[in-house]
């Protein structure tokens, strides 16, 4: 007998579901991700906006949902915290690099010149009177809170003045919330004017609408939400007065988007999830033990039904309990109603996957927000050596990308508009020979920037490698010290200056070096008169033989 065949409503057999998914699959598209048929993305239809206008009208509810978490869940908090930690610390030290082919001097008058520039700037960063609009903090915390909305926001947005108020310098920066900049009155999005900015016939910034006051701020008397003011990009002398910056995921975005915003629902679940598990142990905990009565069901619904049989025994039962305690030092024995028992619960929280289901979470997390599960958390005991230095070195990259775009986006602008304002105070000269500041801003501002050190796992190992590096000229003691958060011209100062005290003071400044030289060579002869002494012996024991 043959294969038995199912026979469709038009008496044809059937053919097998995979053979005929996959003839309707190539009939109706040739990708599997356009398919209007396949059960996973049949009804999988999304929308297609633009990238700003994605975020037109979502923007700021995406924003209210991140701060509500940053305020009350912990670790939205500090994963932007970290990030703030490893990029910016307590702020960046300022490596000036001015570009001598570019302005026409010789490479000698170039570093005459980052030299005074550094120096100047090592006077002025400083001073939170003076680089400060707010007259709170120094650059560091300046760059700190700008990176922090820049992690968080998904931009970085500020106002530079020029603030004379008598002290050393008049360029002054206010770090301005996000949520200030929009349209005026809330109006929807134009062409040329989209999320609060004024855009030209490019798509390039030309203004920029703040609020008076952040929209929260409604209650607050004196203070003016509803109020917009225009501040152009640049003032007509060429300066900078408004610093945006982002880094977009698309073509064509105004606004910055949250790089948190993949995750606020699984997080905001997650926290969710946390709370239950905490209040369902506290619950187990505090309802240790259940008191049951033998009762038969019957009477005591006949008892509901009518009469006061039940009250009366639930009187007597209460006023027992109350009456028959007797207290112990550290302990409470309670004595039962006649026939009564004691039940105790048995707790099943945490969860026995609850550890593992939420460092999945956590691990989702830190990665959206471009660090490590052990630097959000904590938590080393998941991970060995050489897991961790690999994950190390893979956000490292992350970072320093981060670092070199918040550098170029929002740094550059407020360099450039404190060291024009140098030159013109005559706090750094221009080389003989060289263009003036306006003629070439790129080439007399070009600069790196020192961030906190990546510091070491294994020091002795990394220390070698350090020296093969320079030594083989594949580095430079400039880009090792700035690996390390160091500049390499305050390195060889201190250096000087150790090694000059040292032997004013008559004590030899290399001797720890010839120690160790020495120590080494003793190791290399011990070995070496070992090996002789074991061939001598061969040739004896031939010699015999």
């Amino acid at each position: 007998m043959g294969v038995p065949q199912l026979l469709g409503p038009n008496g044809e057999p059937l053919q097998p579901a995979a053979r005929r998914l996959a003839e309707i699959g190539r009939r109706e598209s040739f990708y599997d991700a356009a398919s209007t048929t396949h059960q996973d993305v049949a009804l999988w239809n999304p929308r297609n906006p633009s990238a700003q206008s994605a975020l037109a009208y979502e923007r700021d509810r995406i924003a209210a949902r991140l701060h509500d978490l940053a305020r009350n869940d912990g670790w939205a908090s500090v994963v932007v915290t970290r990030k703030v930690d490893a990029i910016i610390g307590s702020g960046w030290t300022l490596r000036a690099t001015p570009n001598a082919r570019a302005l026409g001097i010789a490479p000698e008058a170039a570093a005459e010149l980052a030299i005074d520039i550094e120096t100047a700037w090592r006077s002025y960063a400083p001073d939170f009177e003076c680089c400060d609009a707010g007259q709170r903090f120094d650059m560091g915390g300046l760059q700190a809170l700008a990176f922090r909305h820049y992690a968080g926001d998904g931009e970085a947005l500020s106002v530079s003045y020029w603030l004379d108020r008598g002290g050393d310098w008049a360029t002054a920066i206010q770090i301005v919330d996000p949520d200030r900049l929009s349209n005026p009155w809330l109006y929807v999005d134009t062409v040329g004017r989209r999320g609060g900015v004024e855009l030209g016939r490019n798509g390039e910034p030309r203004a920029y609408f703040i609020r008076s006051a952040h929209p929260g701020d409604v209650g607050v008397i004196g203070a003016y939400p509803w109020i917009w003011d225009r501040f152009d990009r640049k003032l007509p002398n060429g300066r900078w007065q408004i610093v945006h910056a982002f880094e977009p995921k698309r073509a064509g975005q105004v606004r910055g988007e949250p790089p948190l915003a993949p995750v606020v629902k699984k997080m905001r679940m997650l926290g969710r999830y946390d709370e239950a598990e905490l209040q369902a142990a506290v619950l187990n905990a505090v309802l240790a033990a259940f008191i049951t009565s033998p009762n038969d069901h019957e009477q005591i619904a006949e008892a509901i039904s009518g009469g006061d049989d039940l009250t009366k025994l639930q009187e007597t039962r209460i006023g027992f309990y109350e009456n028959r305690k007797v207290e112990l030092p550290g302990a409470m024995v309670n004595y039962l109603f006649p026939e009564d028992k004691v039940e105790l619960t048995n707790p099943a929280h945490p969860n026995a996957n609850f550890d593992s289901f939420y460092r999945v979470g956590l691990r989702n997390l830190a990665a959206v927000g471009g660090v490590t599960y052990e630097q959000l958390t904590g938590d080393f005991s998941q991970t060995n050596y050489s897991g961790f230095k690999g994950a190390l070195a893979e956000v490292w990259r992350g970072f320093a990308s981060t670092k070199d775009g918040f550098a170029a986006r929002y740094m550059r602008p407020h360099y450039e508009n404190w060291l024009e304002e140098a030159i013109a105070r005559g706090r750094v000269k221009i080389p003989k020979g060289a263009p003036e500041f306006r003629a070439a801003r790129l080439a007399y501002c070009e600069a790196s920037w020192i961030s906190p050190g990546r510091g070491y796992i294994e020091p002795v190992k990394e220390a070698e490698a350090t020296t093969l590096r320079i030594a083989s000229g594949v580095s430079t003691l400039a880009d090792e010290c700035a690996e390390q958060g160091k500049d390499y011209i305050d390195v060889l100062n201190q250096r000087a200056r150790e090694r000059k005290e040292m032997k004013d003071r008559g004590i030899d400044p290399d001797a720890a070096f010839k120690a160790k030289a020495g120590g080494k060579a003793d190791a290399e002869d011990k070995a070496n008169g070992g090996k002789e002494q074991a061939d001598k012996e061969q040739a004896d024991k031939g010699e015999d033989a």
